[in-house]
């Protein structure tokens, strides 16, 4: 009879998994397209270099939380910046154009972005 894996290591690939793609795949889309991403850009910054850098950044923490020796601080960074994009999310709610309508899709995207922080600490905890 086969052996089912251990559910704690189940866990940490999964989240392994879900910051790679995201980080990676996300900071691809920056890169390729940040016209896409400028309406969720505060007015007072650049948008397009803060877009990039973004790109950059993610891609480097995806790319950290896929190397083991990496993984722990990868996914507390993940956390980190998941945690520095709530308020603009939130901002969405009280600006006169939001990018995320109706109400119930910015709602989406904060507790999607709450589930992220979640799965950055839940990663890190498990990788230090």
């Amino acid at each position: 009879m086969a052996k089912l894996p251990d559910r704690g290591k189940a866990l940490t690939w999964a989240l392994t998994g879900l910051v790679a793609v995201v980080m990676i795949g996300g900071g691809a889309a920056h890169l390729a397209s940040p016209e896409g991403f400028a309406p969720l850009v505060p007015p007072f910054l650049p948008a397009i270099p803060v877009l990039l850098a973004a790109g950059v950044v993610q891609i480097g923490i995806g790319v950290a939380t896929v190397v083991p020796r990496t993984r722990a601080w990868g996914a507390l960074a993940f956390a980190a910046l998941c945690a520095a994009y709530l308020p603009l999310h939130l901002w969405d709610y009280f600006r006169p154009d939001p990018v995320f309508a109706p109400p119930v899709a910015a709602t989406i995207r904060v507790v999607v972005q709450g589930l992220f922080i979640w799965a950055g600490v839940t990663l890190w905890r498990r990788s230090r």
